[in-house]
C-alpha cells in the first residue's frame, strides 16, 4: 500500500474537523459518558477493540479517545464514490476486503502499530443486527500475538438505540463507552501452537468485551432510572 502511511496520521483539519462534530453530536443527540480513559497508554502501539452495532461506532471510538485512530474500511469504501473515499482516508481508514484474509490490510496495520500509533479494530467484522455480541474473527489473535501492542478492550451501549440498522432515522439515546484494562496475554507469545495462542487471545478478548458490553449495558439502564426516563 505505497503512499498510505505517509497520508495517515498526518495532521489534517478533516479529521479534527469531523472529530469535533461528533463530540458535540453525541451531546445533542442525547448525553455520553465516558469511563476508563486511563486504561489507554499516552503513546505507543495500542490496539483496541469493541463491539460493533451501529454505523456510529467508528466516530464514537475516534471521539472518546483522545489519541488519533485508524481503521480497517471495507474495500467497497474506496472504489465507488471519490468524495467519500477521501473522507475515508482523511479520517484515517484504510481498506480491508472483507471475507478473506487481506493480507495487504494486515501487513498495513503491522505497519501502523510499528510505528506507535494506534489501530481500532471491531473484531466481530460487522455490524450486530440484534446489538448482541457476535463471534470474533479470527484475524485479531495474529495481529496481537505478532505486534506484541496492548490490546485494549472497549464495550459500547446506546448506539444501537440512537440509529440502528437498516435505519436512517436518529433517535436520541444516552450513550455508555467503557474501555477495560490492556488484555494480559504475556503467556501467549512464546506459545509454540500459534493457531491455538490465536483462539486463547480472542477466548480472553471476546470474554472482556462482553464483560464490559454488559457493564455499559447496565450503566445506560441506571442513567435512565434515575431519571425516571423510559429507555429507547
Amino acid at each position: 500500500m505505497p503512499g498510505m502511511l505517509t497520508r495517515l496520521f498526518e495532521p489534517n483539519i478533516v479529521y479534527v474537523t469531523i472529530r469535533g462534530f461528533f463530540r458535540l453530536f453525541f451531546r445533542v443527540m442525547g448525553t455520553w459518558r465516558i469511563v476508563g480513559l486511563e486504561h489507554i497508554p499516552p503513546e505507543g502501539p495500542v490496539i483496541i477493540i469493541s463491539n460493533h452495532i451501529s454505523y456510529l461506532d467508528p466516530p464514537l471510538m475516534g471521539s472518546a479517545v483522545r489519541r488519533t485512530v485508524a481503521y480497517m474500511g471495507k474495500a467497497e469504501l474506496f472504489t465507488g464514490n471519490r468524495l467519500l473515499a477521501w473522507v475515508c482516508r482523511k479520517l484515517e481508514s484504510y481498506p480491508v476486503r472483507q471475507g478473506t484474509a487481506d493480507r495487504e490490510a494486515l501487513r498495513t496495520t503491522f505497519e501502523i502499530l510499528e510505528r506507535g500509533w494506534m489501530v481500532g479494530i471491531f473484531p466481530e467484522g460487522h455490524r450486530s443486527e440484534t446489538g448482541e455480541l457476535q463471534p470474533f474473527q479470527p484475524g485479531l489473535g495474529l495481529i496481537a500475538l505478532r505486534s506484541r501492542a496492548p490490546v485494549v478492550p472497549c464495550g459500547f451501549a446506546g448506539t444501537y438505540e440512537m440509529l440502528r440498522p437498516h435505519s436512517k432515522r436518529l433517535q436520541r439515546s444516552h450513550i455508555e463507552v467503557h474501555f477495560g484494562q490492556p488484555l494480559k496475554l504475556d503467556d501467549l507469545y512464546e506459545m509454540q501452537d500459534k493457531k491455538q495462542a490465536a483462539a486463547l487471545v480472542n477466548e480472553r478478548a471476546y470474554a472482556e468485551v462482553k464483560r464490559l458490553v454488559e457493564e455499559a449495558k447496565a450503566a445506560r439502564e441506571q442513567w435512565y432510572a434515575r431519571r425516571g426516563r423510559k429507555m429507547p
